[in-house]
């Protein structure tokens, strides 16, 4: 009797949780095949269908830095970036003659703004600081300590020209983190599945919008590094006077794409980009290249620096660094 009640009640137990099961079941089985076919129909979920089992997530790199992976020293050349931004921008504000809490303000924004627009507006989704907040508290620190420190810092060494500039470990620094800014901004764009071309623009923008705003909040002249009026000034990295620099972050991000579609390893990967990113840097640099314009179509910056600019009415200087002795890289 009590064996035949244990039955009853089994089968009964079970006929009551068949019927959710049977739902659950079938409203899987259901949002798997929209999946399946989201990713047969949608050209930018196909790159995850033909990406080997081994590479699914592989756009991504640790949460902090360190030497046993290369997603760490990305994580670490990523950091470098932040630091020596943060500085840049801040001794850009200090020689503009801005206070300690302006250039606190133009050097967050020069380490972090990048990522912020790529995030906000490209991508739609909130900014990588807030997670990890340390790249905001960092750059503040960074910003104010370099506005603090830089007057008194001696000059004609690596850290300080002669003329009060930036020096050549900067130069290297700036390129390190150029390069790193362009592949995590690729990256990014490669985690939303975005088109190849969207990614090297996401890796444009993370490497070198935050510069941008940094020139139009200092009013920097694109022709040279003098101060203009407000809402007349210009960006530097889009004009030939300079190296070339945004096309430095274009190429790095271009060469990552590039060894990404070819399901090179991480290592491989993040190298290829940042070593492109150096490369260029050091040979526009040491050949003086830059991008054709309507007064000179060459691919060369030096005539472009020296040539003349229009005179100031009240006899000023014709640059900030003429005026200054201090002469800004972008």
């Amino acid at each position: 009797m009590a064996t035949t009640l244990f039955r009853h009640g089994r089968r009964a137990s079970a006929c009551l949780l068949r019927p959710a099961f049977r739902t659950h079941t079938k409203r899987a089985r259901v949002q798997t095949a929209r999946l399946t076919a989201e990713t047969y129909t949608n050209p930018r979920a196909q790159s995850i269908r033909h990406r080997p089992a081994h590479h699914v997530g592989f756009d991504s790199m640790p949460r902090f830095p360190s030497l046993s992976s290369a997603g760490g020293l990305l994580r670490m050349s990523d950091y470098a970036g932040t630091v020596v931004f943060a500085a840049s921008g801040s001794i850009t504000a200090g020689c503009v003659g801005m206070d300690v809490l302006g250039a606190a303000a133009i050097g967050t924004i020069t380490a972090i703004g990048g990522g912020t627009f790529r995030d906000a507006v490209i991508l739609h989704r909130q900014p990588f600081w807030i997670q990890e907040c340390e790249y905001l508290f960092g750059a503040v620190a960074v910003a104010v300590a370099t506005f603090m420190v830089w007057p008194f810092t001696p000059a004609g060494n690596a850290v300080k020209t002669g003329r009060g500039g930036e020096g050549r470990l900067f130069f290297w620094l700036d390129a390190l983190g150029l390069g790193a800014f362009a592949v995590i901004g690729a990256m990014n764009a490669c985690r939303m599945a975005t088109h190849p071309g969207i990614a090297v623009l996401c890796g444009v923008v993370t490497a070198t919008f935050g510069g941008v705003t940094r020139d139009v909040i200092c009013g920097l002249d694109g022709r040279s590094d003098v101060p203009k009026a407000p809402l007349t000034s210009s960006v530097r990295i889009f004009h030939s006077n300079a190296n070339l620099y945004a096309e430095v972050a274009m190429f790095s991000a271009s060469c990552y794409m590039a060894a990404r579609h070819f399901h090179a390893p991480a290592a491989v990967r993040i190298g290829v980009g940042i070593g492109a990113a150096l490369g260029l840097r050091f040979a526009a640099d040491k050949y003086a290249l830059g991008l054709p314009t309507w007064d000179q179509p060459d691919f060369k910056v030096t005539a472009k620096v020296l040539s003349p600019r229009p005179a100031h009415d009240d006899g000023a200087p014709s640059s900030f660094g003429e005026a200054t002795g201090v002469h800004l890289i972008p």
